[in-house]
C-alpha cells in the first residue's frame, strides 16, 4: 500500500515502535517547557515494567507549520514537523535515538535520524557504530541524501556543524523528494528497529557494564544537551514562538 507521506504521522509510528521494545512507558510532564512550545509535545520515562532504562523521551509534532525552504530561504513552505529524541541513561550507556522529519508538503522530506554513540572507544564503535554505518549505505542511492556536510550546507543550518561533533558513521541527512515517500518511512523504520534492536539485547552486552564507558557516556551527554540547550530550533519557523527567552 503505498503511503501518502504529506499525511502520514511519524511521530506515531515511532512511538508505537519504542512502546513495543521497552514495553512499558510513562507519560509525564515537560521536562523542558521552554522547549515545548510550539505544536504538541509530550515526554516519557520508563514504565515500572519496562525492559531498559533510559533517562527521558521526547516526542514533538508540529502540524501545519511553515518553515524556510532549504533551497530558497526566502520562501516558506507549508509543512509538518515530528521530533522524537531518546535520551539514554549513562548506567545503561545505549546511542541516543534522535530524528527530526520536516515534511515540505508535496515537495520534499528534509530528514536527520541518527544512533549518536555515546563513547569513541573501538569496541563500543564496533557494536553500536558499525550497524549504523551500514544501515546508511543501504540507502546511499536514495535521491536527497547528501553524502558531505559542505560549508554551504553549514551556512543554511550553522547547527549542523556542532551535531555533527557527535554524530555517528551512519547519520542521515537529506531532503528527499515526497515522490519516494514509501522510501523515507523504509529508512525511518529501519532506523527505529535496529535502536530497537540495540534495547533488546543490551541486558547481554558486557561493554555496556563497563564503568569507564558509563562515565565517558555521562560527560559526553552532558556535552550534548549543553549544545542542543543553545540552539534555537525555531529560526527556521519564522511565524511561530520563539523556543529560547
Amino acid at each position: 500500500m503505498d503511503i501518502d507521506i504529506n499525511t502520514f504521522d511519524v511521530s506515531k509510528m515511532i512511538l508505537e515502535k519504542l512502546k513495543e521494545v521497552y514495553g512499558d512507558l510513562k507519560e509525564v510532564p515537560s521536562k523542558v517547557p521552554a522547549m515545548d512550545r510550539m505544536g504538541e509535545t509530550r515526554w516519557y520515562d520508563p514504565g515500572e515494567k519496562a525492559r531498559a532504562s533510559f533517562m527521558g523521551l521526547r516526542v514533538q509534532t508540529i502540524r501545519d507549520v511553515e518553515i524556510k525552504n532549504f533551497h530558497d530561504r526566502e520562501k516558506l513552505d507549508m509543512c509538518n514537523s515530528f521530533i522524537i529524541t531518546l535520551t539514554p541513561d549513562s548506567s545503561l550507556p545505549l546511542p541516543m535515538y534522535v530524528a527530526d522529519v520536516d515534511v515540505h508538503k508535496e515537495k520534499y522530506v528534509h530528514v536527520i535520524t541518527d544512533l549518536i554513540p555515546l563513547s569513541k572507544n573501538p569496541d563500543f564503535l564496533m557494536e553500536y557504530d558499525e550497524p549504523v554505518k551500514q544501515l546508511r549505505e543501504k540507502y546511499a542511492g536514495l535521491p536527497g541524501l547528501v553524502t558531505e556536510v559542505t560549508e554551504e550546507i553549514y551556512k543554511i543550518y550553522p547547527a549542523l556543524k556542532q551535531f555533527k561533533t557527535f554524530s555517528s558513521s551512519g547519520m542521515v541527512f537529506g531532503n528527499i523528494p515526497v515522490e519516494h515517500s514509501s522510501q523515507i518511512i523504509d529508512l525511518l523504520n529501519d532506523y527505529i528497529e535496529l535502536y530497537s534492536s540495540f534495547v533488546r539485547n543490551s541486558a547481554e552486552c558486557d561493554i555496556l557494564k563497563r564503568e569507564d564507558i558509563k562515565e565517558e557516556a555521562s560527560e559526553t551527554l552532558g556535552k550534548f544537551m549543553m549544545m542542543m540547550s543553545q540552539i534555537d530550533f525555531s529560526e527556521d519557523m519564522p511565524n511561530q514562538p520563539k523556543s529560547s527567552g
